[in-house]
């Protein structure tokens, strides 16, 4: 059992990295090109794949925000002249939101498709601006492990993952709404319970926990290791 549980874990992590396969089949562009094509007011869209939440709390200024699960669906945002460069980004080279966006908008019929896989890390580090729509507060994060709460009598389990993550099993009860939606439909939470908040991998956890203190959701706790870590650990999905 222990040699399962450690290939199933080997094997998300996997799903977690940029993945060379990935990587060949877009082309990236480096921050001088789109600083080129900012001063030749080309026309191109430099895109956010990450969620509203995340965008709002920082972003590429003059970027827009087009979460990586929406992209292949109507939206405003999206030019009309499926000739425009598109560029996704997100958090660097290991988050697969831009790639997720980039298949999704050449699936569309877009012609210039493009990542800028350094994504929010590598534009700051080059001390170019990033704005933030709004700062969340800052609130201690109750750390809960998978058997904290697999033991519990009929937790409520708020799973945030994309459905490109879900696939590898979901918890038993769990209610679904990715992190790309819950602006939209955080109102669908109890108030009077505590929130367990399950992401892929542990990374998106903390800002949905620090949104939902926004919004009046002050019982919050963050499953340690995400999905990841509860398989790994060899408990329940379905």
């Amino acid at each position: 059992m222990t040699i399962l549980r450690c290939i199933i874990t080997l094997c998300l992590f996997v799903l977690c990295m940029p993945g060379q396969c990935l990587a060949e089949r877009f082309q990236t562009i480096s921050i001088e090109e789109i600083l080129a094509l900012q001063q030749t007011e080309s026309s191109f869209s430099l895109i956010n794949a990450l969620s509203p939440i995340e965008f709002n709390e920082l972003h590429i200024k003059d970027s827009v925000n087009i979460p990586a699960s929406h992209v292949d669906r109507p939206h405003p945002l999206l030019p009309v002249n499926k000739n425009t460069t598109l560029i996704f980004y997100c958090k660097g080279i290991r988050c697969t939101k831009s790639r997720l966006a980039a298949r999704k908008a050449m699936g569309l019929g877009y012609n210039k498709v493009l990542i800028f896989s350094g994504g929010i890390p590598a534009w700051q580090k080059a001390g170019l601006p990033v704005t933030a729509n709004i700062t969340y507060p800052d609130i201690p994060l109750q750390i809960v492990n998978p058997l904290q709460v697999y033991q519990q009598k009929e937790p409520f389990i708020l799973d945030i993952r994309g459905k490109e993550v879900s696939l590898m099993g979901n918890i038993a009860g769990a209610v679904k709404i990715p992190l790309d939606d819950l602006m939209e439909r955080a109102d669908e939470l109890p108030c009077d319970r505590t929130i367990i908040i399950i992401d892929h991998a542990g990374q998106q956890s903390p800002i949905c926990a620090r949104y939902l203190h926004t919004r009046g959701y002050i019982s919050t706790h963050i499953l340690e290791g995400g999905m990841i870590n509860w398989i790994s650990q060899g408990f329940p999905t379905r």
